[in-house]
């Protein structure tokens, strides 16, 4: 498992919050999903420290891997929620304690095709959507993964996409 710093977003972010759930045509209750475009990472590594807790591979510098490490960081930020991710999931996947939901993440681990994948006018995703903008189900989530890699194989975000899952943690 990697852990994450963002920031929050949700009903207390005021008219952000309810100027994107107008837009996504969604009805959630919080966010949850690690979008990087509505909840920012906060963790930046910068000091040697820094570059021996992180993933230093692949644009995934955000991903600390200490839960230690990650909680004394927390600690320098006066609003952020620290999540835990396991990433790039395949079948056969057995979920831990904690699980929130399934994320459906690009290649670079930033953008969430499931809560940041324009409209979807297209019917693949709003419908599998929980209250907290992830996914419930391990099996569809893997089922819309492929059908975006397959129907939408030209799209830099959508192409190498991969489900994560998004864990609560105690700061």
């Amino acid at each position: 498992m990697y852990y994450k710093i963002v920031e929050p977003f949700g009903p207390q972010s005021g008219g952000k919050w309810y100027d994107y759930l107008k837009w996504r045509g969604l009805k959630l209750t919080r966010f949850d999903s690690v979008d990087g475009l509505l909840r920012p990472d906060l963790f930046e590594p910068l000091s040697v420290e820094d570059w021996h807790n992180c993933v230093n591979k692949d644009f995934r510098l955000n991903l600390i891997t200490s839960l230690d490490y990650a909680r004394s960081i927390l600690g320098q930020h006066d609003n952020a929620v620290l999540v835990g991710v396991e990433i790039e999931l395949q079948k056969g996947y057995d979920p831990k304690s904690g699980l929130l939901g399934f994320d459906i993440m690009d290649d670079y681990g930033s953008i969430s095709l499931v809560t940041d994948w324009g409209t979807d006018e297209e019917g693949i995703i709003n419908n599998n959507v929980m209250k907290n903008g992830l996914i419930g189900d391990f099996d569809r989530a893997l089922i819309i993964r492929d059908l975006l890699r397959v129907e939408y194989s030209e799209d830099p975000h959508a192409n190498n996409c991969g489900v994560w899952a998004v864990y609560q943690l105690e700061a």
